[in-house]
Order: structure tokens, then C-alpha cells, then sequence
């Protein structure tokens, strides 16, 4: 593959893996959305409790308690759906970091035949210069051979 297309295919892998990244960091945000909705939830149900709590202390009807006890359970439930949601946004977080680095992966090797084509034609580069420079002492070799003689 020629050095150019070459070049012009890791722009191409870049601006994919900046995308890549870009859904990684998205993905990252969303799961501490949900965390951060999670917790919310957390505090509430347990200052929800410490209420009822101090309300029960000062007595209640049993069908207000059952009230309590419900809602208490509601909220129990939401934290389960809560819980889902999080664990769907850590395997979509996974999943894009692994694309990702993939990606990255793919550009590194792509940049790294790159630079081993850019040596092999230093390489040959300097082998030309070296031959040239070669060829010009064997040619003043032979010409002070030849004044000499």
C-alpha cells in the first residue's frame, strides 16, 4: 500500500476513534447519571423510613403504617429498576471503551507500518548517498592513481 493512502487511512481511523471516545465518554456520563439517580433514590427511602419511624413513635393508625410500608416497598422496586439500568450502562460502558481501545489499537499499528515504511526509505536513501559517495572516491582513487602514474 502506498505511504499516502496509508497516511490519509489513520486520519480516517482518528476521527473514527474520536468518535469512539466521544461515545465512551457519553456512555461514562450516562452511568453517572444513573448512579447519581440511584443514590437519590437511596437517601430518600431512608429518610423516608427515619420519618416514618418517628411518626410510628408517636403512634399511628395501622392502616396509615401499611400506607407507609407500601410506598416503602415502591421505592424498594424503583431501586431494583434503578439497579438494572445502572448495570445496562456499565456493559454499554464496557463495551464502548473496548471498541475504543480497539480502534486505537488499529490506528497504532497502522502508524507503526508508517514509520517502518519511512525508515525502509531512509534506509535506501542512504544506501543511494553511500554508493554515490563510493563511486566518486573510487573515481578521485583512480585519478590521482592516474596523475600519479
Amino acid at each position: 500500500m502506498a505511504l499516502k493512502q496509508l497516511e490519509l487511512l489513520v486520519q480516517v481511523q482518528q476521527q473514527r476513534e474520536e468518535k469512539l471516545q466521544a461515545q465512551f465518554v457519553q456512555a461514562q456520563q450516562y452511568l453517572l447519571q444513573q448512579q447519581q439517580k440511584y443514590q437519590g433514590l437511596a437517601d430518600y427511602r431512608v429518610d423516608y423510613i427515619r420519618q416514618t419511624q418517628q411518626r410510628g413513635a408517636d403512634g399511628i393508625y395501622s392502616r396509615q403504617f401499611n400506607q407507609y410500608l407500601n410506598f416503602i416497598t415502591k421505592l424498594d422496586q424503583a431501586l431494583e429498576q434503578q439497579n438494572l439500568h445502572i448495570q445496562q450502562a456499565q456493559r454499554a460502558v464496557d463495551q464502548r471503551r473496548s471498541a475504543w481501545m480497539a480502534m486505537q489499537k488499529k490506528r497504532k499499528a497502522i502508524e507503526q507500518l508508517i514509520s517502518r515504511e519511512h525508515e525502509k526509505i531512509q534506509f535506501k536513501h542512504m544506501r543511494q548517498e553511500q554508493k554515490l559517495s563510493d563511486e566518486v572516491a573510487m573515481q578521485q582513487f583512480f585519478r590521482r592513481l592516474a596523475q600519479a602514474s
